[in-house]
């Protein structure tokens, strides 16, 4: 295999009630990858009063490096957690993370029930991360 330079992709987390209305500050978010080594954890952080992460840094193979067929594909899969609480714990699997572009992933959370807390697995649609293109200098 040849050896992958180390691009960079953004990620912010955006955690609101379970109909998005309103913002939940202090909920514990990590972010993790299923590597060739085995799991890692990439980030923990907790989400501030507008229910957001601050702007996620997370490795993502160079695009230079996914040209060709043999290559490595041109992103790296993420898993998100988070957790509040009073509320469900939330898993999304499967969140693309591309060199260069800066993504959103809304999560909201339902509240638990008195029966005591679960978590809610979501394998994420593309169309749920809202992606652009990083602007140079940010």
């Amino acid at each position: 295999m040849a050896d992958v330079t180390q691009a960079v992709g953004k990620l912010v987390v955006a955690v609101t009630t379970a109909q998005g209305t309103i913002p939940l500050p202090g909920a514990l978010v990590t972010v993790s990858a299923q590597t060739e080594d085995g799991p890692v954890l990439y980030r923990i952080v907790r989400t501030d009063t507008s229910g957001r992460t601050p702007v996620l840094e997370l490795p993502a193979p160079s695009l230079s490096d996914s040209l060709s067929p043999d290559q490595p594909t041109p992103y790296l899969n993420y898993t998100v957690n988070v957790s509040l609480p009073g509320y469900q714990t939330a898993e999304v699997r499967d969140i693309s993370i591309f060199p260069g572009i800066a993504s959103t992933l809304p999560v909201p959370l339902t509240p638990s029930t008195a029966s005591g807390n679960s978590t809610e697995i979501t394998d994420l649609p593309p169309e749920l991360l809202d992606t652009q293109f990083s602007k140079r200098g940010r």
